[in-house]
Parts: structure tokens; sequence; C-alpha cells
């Protein structure tokens, strides 16, 4: 029986959508035909609510087959005015076990294979133009503004088929069976949002649940829902091709600033108290290469219009469009160079209130993350474990310090290098100030990493070439004389003779307890009367001198001579000399630095108590308790 969308009922082919196996379960399980005609009306009128286009009807029954797909394929999610809902965001994979999508009827069988970040389906490349064919789109992150249905803002399950799912049926409770070996049978449907899963069966998979409402699953308070962000037409655009019609006139330059204003996209949240959507950062140039890993999980967690890659061009635009987002919360994927870069970000923005940010630690040091309970780096944790965490952290505060550079009038004779060194690279520091022995060794890794980047791919590699360069250095002793050249001044008081007496290395100003990977160089000050115990949120810099006994020591435990704990220091350097900033090194020629308090940035801290898994839990079900009850009225 040949019907509308040239599937043939009780018959042999039969297309790849999830909805086509599920019919076919029914049908073949009915001996009438007309009873099967009928169960395949109500099916296709259901279909036809639920939003899913890849059931929609194909123009031929035997798709053609040829070399490849004729579109470009996406791997990042566009944010133009020509972006379409439901594109795939393909990326490389050598997932052999994996069998094609579109099954054997219908597919290829070419070597490479693609899969989607969102909804982790893999296709061989040349069966991506089949899969267009059959209109099997990807989940819909975003709507059309000028929709006016109601049914548009209503989020519907993503059902795919899955050749392999972990877990257990959601309907049944009992396990999906799992083989060794790769296996051409669907075994379970799964929703790409709430990562709901079910057996390929009629008595575990209902019909109604095609047009269910999808409540996003246990991150819901974390996902920012597509029916938030809208794309906006360009009415500019249109409004100039209908007055070019009628008049020839010019319009004055007003016009042309709002058109460069006008952006494609656009987000409308709808307040809420349980949720806290997460914007994620990922610096995939951190870590070796566990930054592109992160924001294929990220992407399949999260609306991947959330996720961002901050190598295609920083954070700036992705704060503005997020920047009305009530209870946001920032996820900075990368070192501490990275979240450095997201709060000046935030600064310029003057984003009121400012969002917290909170860290997941892919960089080498990682020092501000381990002041914050994130720990010294990312060791292939559950992402889904770290959004809970993001969720649940406290929001603290942060102090953040300006460096402010005056040139020396009079320059000793080094000319050229002298006059570079004037700029540091950063005005803002967030974890530390050094100069000397320190910042050395840091400058050198640096012009390496420089120079060969290849060859610094991992944390391990990293870790083992400061080690190299610091016990050359101390050979070298290329700092012995940097008491000689600096005087400091720390709110009114000369530190200078005692820096000179006791024959310095190095000097830090330091704002967090950490340093240089985890050691705690202001050490414990409960038996030291003249100092305070060092905190992050004080308002206070503290500065500590280290020989290269002391710097030895402090790999074991020690820790520094403490210095002074202050609001206001002035740094005189009388030569060319290294210095780092929050880990970014430089040379700087002879000059004056003030350092003054910037302002306090919100951070997020990870709780260690036991309860917080608990209470994730518990605003969850409140969260999709409240849902369920704006749903029926």
């Amino acid at each position: 029986i040949q019907t509308q969308n040239n599937t043939r009922i009780l018959g042999q082919w039969w297309p790849s959508g999830y909805g086509n196996t599920l019919l076919q379960h029914i049908l073949l399980s009915r001996k009438n035909t007309n009873l099967s005609l009928l169960i395949y009306v109500v099916y296709r009128k259901a279909i036809s609510r639920s939003g899913l286009q890849h059931l929609a009807p194909v123009q031929s029954p035997l798709p053609s087959l040829n070399n490849g797909p004729t579109k470009d394929m996406r791997t990042t999610v566009d944010w133009t005015e020509n972006a379409v809902n439901g594109d795939h965001l393909w990326l490389e994979t050598n997932c052999s076990g994996d069998l094609c999508y579109l099954g054997e009827e219908t597919c290829v069988k070419s070597a490479t294979r693609r899969k989607c970040a969102a909804c982790k389906i893999v296709v061989h490349t040349a069966c991506i133009e089949q899969l267009d064919k059959i209109n099997f789109r990807c989940k819909p992150t975003f709507r059309e503004g000028g929709s006016r249905c109601l049914r548009d803002n209503i989020l519907r399950h993503h059902w795919v088929h899955r050749r392999r799912q972990e877990g257990k049926c959601r309907q049944c409770g009992k396990s999906f069976q799992q083989k060794f070996f790769h296996s051409k049978e669907i075994v379970a449907i799964s929703c790409s949002w709430c990562k709901q899963a079910f057996h390929n069966k009629v008595t575990c998979f209902m019909l109604h649940q095609i047009e269910e409402p999808c409540s996003l699953g246990a991150h819901a308070g974390v996902i920012v829902p597509a029916s938030w962000i809208i794309k906006v037409r360009n009415s500019f655009k249109n409004s100039t091709r209908r007055k070019k019609r009628t008049s020839f006139k010019r319009r004055t330059s007003k016009k042309g600033n709002d058109e460069s204003k006008w952006r494609p996209f656009m987000l409308k949240p709808l307040p809420s108290p349980f949720m806290k959507p997460v914007l994620v950062f990922v610096n995939p140039k951190s870590g070796g290469n566990q930054g592109t890993k992160l924001l294929q999980m990220f992407m399949w967690i999260l609306n991947p219009r959330q996720v961002f890659d901050l190598s295609q061009g920083g954070p700036r635009e992705a704060l503005e469009l997020y920047r009305k987002v009530p209870n946001l919360r920032i996820l900075a994927c990368g070192g501490d160079g990275t979240v450095g870069w997201i709060l000046s970000a935030l600064d310029e923005l003057q984003m009121n209130p400012q969002p917290p940010v909170a860290i997941l630690p892919l960089g080498t040091g990682n020092d501000l993350a381990r002041t914050l309970n994130w720990g010294g780096g990312y060791t292939d944790e559950p992402v889904s474990k770290i959004l809970c965490h993001v969720e649940d952290g406290t929001v603290v505060q942060l102090d953040r310090w300006n460096l402010r550079v005056e040139r020396m009038s009079t320059q000793p004779e080094e000319g050229t290098q002298k006059v570079r060194g004037h700029r540091l690279p950063l005005n803002v520091f967030n974890n530390y100030f050094s100069l000397g022995f320190d910042a050395h060794v840091t400058l050198e890794f640096h012009e390496s990493r420089e120079a060969n980047p290849e060859k610094f791919n991992s944390r391990f590699r990293n870790k083992m070439f400061y080690a190299g360069a610091a016990f050359s250095d101390f050979l070298q002793r290329s700092s012995r004389d940097l008491s000689k050249h600096v005087r400091v001044v720390c709110d009114g008081t000369d530190l200078t003779p005692k820096i000179q007496e006791l024959k310095f290395q190095c000097i830090v100003f330091l704002n967090i307890p950490r340093y240089c990977a985890g050691t705690m160089p202001w050490g414990n000050t409960g038996d030291h009367r003249d100092f305070e115990p060092q905190r992050h949120d004080d308002g206070c810099i503290e500065v500590i001198g280290f020989t290269m006994a002391s710097l030895a020591a402090l790999q074991v435990g020690g820790h520094g001579e403490r210095l002074h704990q202050c609001r206001e220091v002035t740094l005189t350097t009388f030569k060319t000399m290294p210095v780092q900033v929050d880990g970014e090194p430089c040379r700087l020629a002879p000059s004056t630095l003030h350092i003054s308090l910037r302002n306090q940035a919100n951070m997020v801290q990870k709780s260690k108590r036991r309860g917080d898994f608990i209470n994730h839990k518990t605003n969850n079900l409140n969260h999709l308790s409240c849902v369920t009850a704006s749903k029926k009225e």
C-alpha cells in the first residue's frame, strides 16, 4: 500500500526517522489493513502537531547517491541572519563502532565519518546530503521572531534513534542491551534535550510521547531554552527596499548607525527564581586538547548557543547578548588568564549586577581556581557534575588591582628594548604581580612556547619545562642583584632598606593565598601578631620577598618573608627586568608602577558540603513541578 509520503505500509523499505520504526512495529502487529491505515493517519496527525520536521514527506522513495554533500557542513554555531534552526554541528570523529544513522538501505558507506556535537548522531560525510533529504534536523536552538504561534514557544522532545545506549529505560526500568560487536539493531529512542531514553518497543515508547513538551531534564535550571533566543528580522533592510521603490532621496547617517547596531539575535528571558542559566566560555588553547573535548560535551548537555569558543572572537559579544538574563552565571574553562580576560570584558560592559564567574581549570598553574576550591586542573570529571557545582556554588568577592606605569624621564643606554618595555601585558591583575627570578623563568617559558607551540600541548610537559628553566636560572643567578635596582613604598612605608638587607631575588605582590601552582607563600599568620590572615576580599595586598632558599622551601610547605599588607604600592625599577602579571611575562624598562584597588568581582566558590547535591535535586524537582503547573494552566 503506497502512502502519501512514499512509505510502503507492510513493505520492506522504511525511512530511518525514529517514528517510522515505531510505526513499523505498530502496523506489522496488525493484520487488518484498514486498521493499519487508520493508525497511520492518527500517527501523521501527531507528528504534524509535534513539530518534528524530519518525519515530513520525502520526494522519492529511493534517494540518489552521489559523492558528497552539496552544501557546506557547519562546525560552529551560526550567529548570522542566515542561520537555520536545526542545523547540525559536524565534527570529525573516529568512532568506527557507530553505524551510520541512515541505516544500510540509504547509507553511502564512505570511509570518513562526522558526528554532531549537539545530538550525537554519526553519519558518513557523503551521507549528510541524504540526511537533509529526509529532513532529520538537529535539536532547535532558537525560535523565529516573526512567529506568533504558541506552539513554537513550547520546547518539545527531540527524539533520536540509538544503536548504543547507557543507563536504564525510563518506562520499564531495565538496562539497555549492550553488545560487544557493533549492532545494526536500534536499541533505544532518546531525547537530545532531557536525555530520557526508552527501549525501541511499543510497550516502552508510547505514541503520545512524540508531542509531549520537554522538561530539559536534570539541568533544566542552567539550560537556556530555545524559546528565549529569538532570531529577529532586519527591519532596516525591508524598509529601505520599500522606500527605494517610491523615492530616490538619500537618508541621513542616523539610519546607517541604526543598521550597524542591528544584530540577528536577541534574548527575551522569562525570569524564574529556580533558574540560574550558565554561559560557558571555553579556551581550546588551554590544557592541550581538553578544551576542544569540553566544547563538544557542553554542546551536548546544554543549548549550543550558550557555549562559546573564545578562539572565535572573545567573550564580549556573547556577554552583550546575555547581559539582561537574570541570575546568569558564567563558567570560564581555561587558565587564570582566561578568567582575567572575561572579568575585564565584564568591566568594560559595566554589567549590573555583574554575573558571578566559576572556573573549570585547564591552565598550568590555576592558582585562582585552587583558591576558590575548583582544583588544580580538570581530571575528566563528568560535565554534568561540574554544572551542578556551578549552580550550587557560593558567590564570593575577589579584589582586583590596577597597574599604572609611568615612564622614567632618564633612560640608561639599552635603547630599543627599553622603549618596547614600557607596556605591561595587562593593566589589571587578580592573582599577583611579581618581578625577579620567577618572572624570568615564566618569560623563558613564554618565549619558548611562542617559538614552538606544538611542544607545549600538555600540562605535564609545561611543568617539566618550568622545572628545567628554574634550575638553569638558579645556576646562572640572573636575579641576584634585584634588590639593588628597585624601590618599594607601601602605604607610605619605604621597604627598600629591608629588601636590600635580605637581598631578595624575587618580590611578589599577592592578592590570593595561592601562588606558583598551589603553594602558599604567605603561610599561616596565626603565630605572627603583626599581620592579619590573608583574604582575597579584604581590599589589601600582601607583599612578600624571596631568597633562593625560601623559594626552594616554598615547594615543601615553606613561605617567604612577610613584608607588608597594604592598600597602595609604589614600585620603582631602575633597570630593565622581567616582570609578570597573572602569569603573563614581559621585560619592563625602568619605570614607576602604581598598584591600587580597582574593584571587586563576583566569583563562584565551589562548595564542599555534602548537602549541596540534595539541595540541587530538590531545586530541580521544584522547578519541574512549577513548569508542569504552568503548562497545565
